[in-house]
């Protein structure tokens, strides 16, 4: 078996088994149940992971580094483009790419939730934890001139990316409740958590001045 035909077999592997977590729980989905609807054998299975718990950790891991990678597109977006405004970028960029993820973030929140004590599988904190930090890093970079504390991370977890999680989640079911379309109800959410964030963010930056921020934008 060639490189490209073992990274298929694990892709397709993650694949299967991240819509299996997202539609059936994680305690719900057994590797043979994985192997089966994936169409290949346990011990294929076997040879990449571990475990079912390995396999989970491994779509947290691509998850992070995706949104990463999607947070540092967004900055480059916004620093060709500085009057953007912060509900645009939601709209275009960030709800687009949750939605696109959202059996990942389906799969995050409900893992979280359970009893960490007794089921350690995922942190919803840990993930925020890194998406924050490297949030932090940029906008110091950019010149924006705060600290990190206790009272901004609280701030943004339950004002914005917690609402965003559960728009994300539940905006399907709410559309076909209320009859509504999904474009127009991201556009509704989009502004109401773009003037939240605009306003926290306002907070965040003391006397910098907008050419200050280009000329401290990270370098290539």
């Amino acid at each position: 078996m060639t490189k490209k035909d073992k990274e298929s077999v694990q892709q397709k592997i993650l694949l299967t088994a991240e819509i299996l977590f997202a539609s059936r729980g994680f305690d719900a989905t057994g590797i043979e149940l994985i192997a089966k609807t994936a169409g290949i054998t346990k011990s294929l299975i076997y040879y990449y992971f571990k475990s079912k718990d390995e396999i989970l950790n491994k779509l947290f891991n691509i998850f992070v580094k995706k949104t990463v990678a999607m947070k540092k597109k967004i900055v480059n977006i916004w620093l060709a483009e500085p009057t953007l405004g912060v509900d645009k970028i939601i709209r275009n960029y960030s709800l687009p790419f949750m939605l696109k993820n959202k059996n990942l973030i389906k799969i995050i929140f409900s893992e979280s939730i359970k009893d960490v004590s007794e089921i350690p599988h995922l942190n919803i904190f840990k993930y925020f934890d890194q998406n924050f930090n490297a949030s932090y890093e940029v906008s110091e970079k950019m010149g924006f001139k705060s600290k990190k504390n206790q009272q901004d991370m609280i701030s943004v977890f339950f004002l914005f990316f917690a609402p965003l999680f559960s728009f994300v989640i539940f905006s399907d079911e709410w559309c076909d409740y209320y009859k509504i379309d999904m474009k127009t109800a991201s556009g509704m959410f989009a502004d109401s958590i773009g003037k939240l964030y605009s306003a926290f963010a306002k907070e965040q930056i003391q006397a910098i001045s907008l050419e200050e921020i280009l000329e401290n934008q990270p370098k290539e």
